[in-house]
């Protein structure tokens, strides 16, 4: 009666390892999955213990109704699926011969009639394979699409098997027309959805930049993501934009939900410090610049500032108080002696040579900076 039971509890395994094509997370710990794309052709494979099974594609490909079956192929493409299973090995090779398709199906590496095996084994195969790859994906969005708008296409989102093909399906999806509040479903989906800040970061970038004007959407969507890589890398282009020009200290206080000294400079040096204005700048200056750990890039901040030609007597001295919240005498006389030179009016020379005396110990450098404002 034991081996009775150890017998099936191995059929049973043996079974579930060879479930069909691309099992997703359940086999994540030893399965490596692989996607690549060039010139129109995306390739995609799958290793693990028991299996190895390859899917390319090339041209645009749409499904039936049912996703059992292949309905259309642009001409001069192809679908081709790979799959060996425990030495057992099958293929199918589908493409456009003068507008009707074409199927060579193979078992064992011989030549077979696709029917009936080779249909059923497609249509097995064919939705979970659906749900691990981008094949189809515009033709599913659209049919769900028209069938249920966007609500109808995040159900669909949440059964696929990879952050990189949630993240081509909603990237897919946000380049409809659509209205504010299905952006804004889009958005919600995301953190629900998607764990890499990479993929994340995919979708965020095709959201229209007209959206965050509103500073609270935007936040919203900073706060989502850990890296402050991405963080950056969605900020830059804009403020560079000035997408949220005129909100003054909300939009600066974006900076400092980033951690990363050197990415909170990459940000702010895309700001344009010429159409700034004076209560602004003073914000950026008394509360960003002080969340700026590095006295390195405390200067290379207020520097940037400086070399940004709009350096009026009033703004001089705005920026010359970034020097009290540094602790590098080296770094005060850098910034103290830049200011000098770009703006030597007597009252802004004058304050230097206070704020050099009373902050900077070391003779050297206060002696550099004495000299710039004499």
């Amino acid at each position: 009666m034991k081996n009775y039971y150890a017998t099936n509890r191995l059929i049973l395994l043996l079974l579930f390892l060879s479930s069909p094509l691309f099992c997703g997370e359940v086999l994540a710990q030893s399965t490596n999955v692989t996607a690549r794309s060039n010139s129109g052709t995306s390739r995609w494979t799958v290793n693990n213990n028991t299996q190895k099974s390859s899917l390319e594609t090339n041209g645009k490909i749409t499904i039936s109704d049912d996703e059992k079956s292949i309905s259309s192929i642009s001409p001069g493409g192809y679908l081709k699926i790979e799959k060996t299973t425990f030495g057992n090995s099958r293929s199918l090779f589908i493409t456009n011969k003068g507008g009707t398709l074409d199927y060579e199906y193979k078992e064992g590496g011989r030549s077979k009639p696709y029917e009936p095996d080779g249909r059923v084994w497609l249509s097995e195969i064919l939705p979970d394979l659906l749900n691990s790859t981008t094949i189809a994906a515009e033709s599913r969005i659209d049919r769900h699409y028209a069938k249920g708008g966007v609500k109808s296409v995040l159900g669909l989102v949440s059964q696929l098997n990879s952050d990189h093909v949630k993240s081509a399906y909603l990237g897919i999806l946000m380049q409809k027309n659509l209205s504010q509040a299905d952006v804004t479903a889009v958005i919600d989906a995301v953190p629900n959805n998607l764990d890499s800040d990479h993929f994340k970061l995919e979708v965020y970038k095709k959201v229209p930049p007209a959206y965050f004007k509103d500073i609270n959407r935007l936040t919203r969507v900073v706060s989502d993501i850990d890296s402050d890589h991405f963080k950056a890398e969605l900020l830059k282009p804009i403020f560079k934009a000035n997408v949220v020009a005129g909100q003054g200290e909300k939009a600066l206080q974006l900076i400092n939900l980033v951690d990363s000294d050197h990415f909170k400079l990459e940000i702010a040096k895309t700001i344009s410090f010429q159409n700034i204005s004076t209560p602004d700048l003073r914000f950026l200056v008394d509360s960003v610049v002080p969340k700026i750990d590095s006295d390195h890039f405390k200067n290379e901040l207020l520097r940037t500032i400086i070399n940004s030609n709009s350096l009026t007597e009033e703004r001089a001295l705005i920026v010359l108080s970034g020097v009290n919240s540094m602790d590098s005498d080296h770094f005060k006389a850098e910034t103290l002696k830049s200011l000098c030179s770009k703006q030597p009016s007597e009252r802004v020379k004058q304050q230097i040579r206070e704020t050099a005396k009373t902050s900077i110990e070391s003779s050297h450098f206060l002696g550099e900076v004495m000299r710039c404002a004499a």
